[in-house]
């Protein structure tokens, strides 16, 4: 049977396929340290938590959940989104983003100061200064803190 219409094939560019995966491999290592600094953080409250790294259709993302008393409070997501694949082209950027128990996003574009503008053929070391994951740590944190009402006044003793 001949179709009238045919079905445009998806953007590939096969040296950007290269780049982007020689890229999340030099910025892993980063990208799962924050996720480990934002962790010490909720650990100090006393939740625990988990990380895991896994591709997704974004990109290479690594999911932090946070686990209280009663289950999971929240997970986040940190992904280097490959461009290529949510249809930008050949670029790559950092997306943090606060979902809650249910998979649903609270909060998204955290610690990024205004739009993250897309990387292209860039030098390894820019993308994530040790500065900028900071300030994701710290909004990634404060976020959850407000959002999932994590710190409670404590009752005062008789």
């Amino acid at each position: 049977m001949v179709y009238p219409h045919s079905v445009p094939a998806a953007p590939s560019q096969p040296a950007w396929d290269i780049t982007f995966t020689r890229l999340t491999q030099a910025l892993r290592p980063q990208v799962e340290a924050c996720a480990q600094r934002l962790l010490a953080r909720f650990q100090a409250l006393g939740l625990r938590g988990d990380t895991q790294v896994s591709q997704t259709p974004r990109g290479l993302s690594t999911f932090l959940a946070v686990m209280g008393q009663r289950g999971l409070i929240c997970i986040v997501d940190i992904t280097l989104i490959d461009g290529m694949a949510v249809g930008h082209g050949p670029c790559g950027a950092l997306d943090i983003r606060l979902l809650d128990a249910c998979g649903d996003v609270v909060a998204q574009g955290l610690g990024q100061g205004g739009q993250s503008p897309p990387w292209h053929e860039i030098s390894l070391a820019e993308p994530l200064s040790a500065a900028s994951l900071e300030r994701a740590v710290t909004a990634v944190y404060v976020a959850s803190l407000a959002h999932f009402e994590l710190l409670q006044p404590l009752a005062r003793q008789a």
